[in-house]
């Protein structure tokens, strides 16, 4: 399950200005990329999970996916969370998601694929996962 979510307006200086930086790997001549990493787990004061929050200038998606330290690894659990018992590490990562939302003041609605065309009609979140934001 990809965590995607629309924010209108996303300008490059909002970007710039809130610790986003240009990704010339999943950038190309027409997509403008920004991403932003923060630590989101950690065990024996070494971060081990982080978050990574990626917009397009092009069609103001904010992405955020959960990666290994230090790679572009997928962290399984945070994607697939009805597996395992996984509850205790993914409240403390879903909450750490949320309050560098919330210090970017970022309000987002989270949005399904295509919907016709429209990407400004809010969706309800599906409730499969316990700690999401709300």
């Amino acid at each position: 399950m990809q965590h995607k979510f629309y924010k209108q307006n996303i300008s490059k200086e909002w970007l710039i200005n809130n610790g986003f930086k240009y990704n010339k790997n999943l950038s190309d001549e027409e997509t403008h990329i920004y991403t932003y990493r923060f630590p989101v787990f950690k065990y024996e004061k070494m971060i081990v999970l982080d978050c990574e929050l990626t917009a397009s200038l092009d069609d103001d998606e904010i992405k955020i996916n959960v990666y290994d330290y230090g790679t572009n690894d997928k962290y399984a659990p945070f994607y697939y969370c009805e597996y395992g018992n996984f509850d205790k590490m993914l409240k403390e990562i879903h909450n750490k998601i949320n309050k560098e939302l919330s210090k970017l003041n970022i309000n987002l609605i989270e949005q399904k694929g295509n919907d016709n065309g429209s990407k400004n009609k809010e969706i309800k979140r599906k409730r499969n996962c316990p700690y999401k934001r709300k």
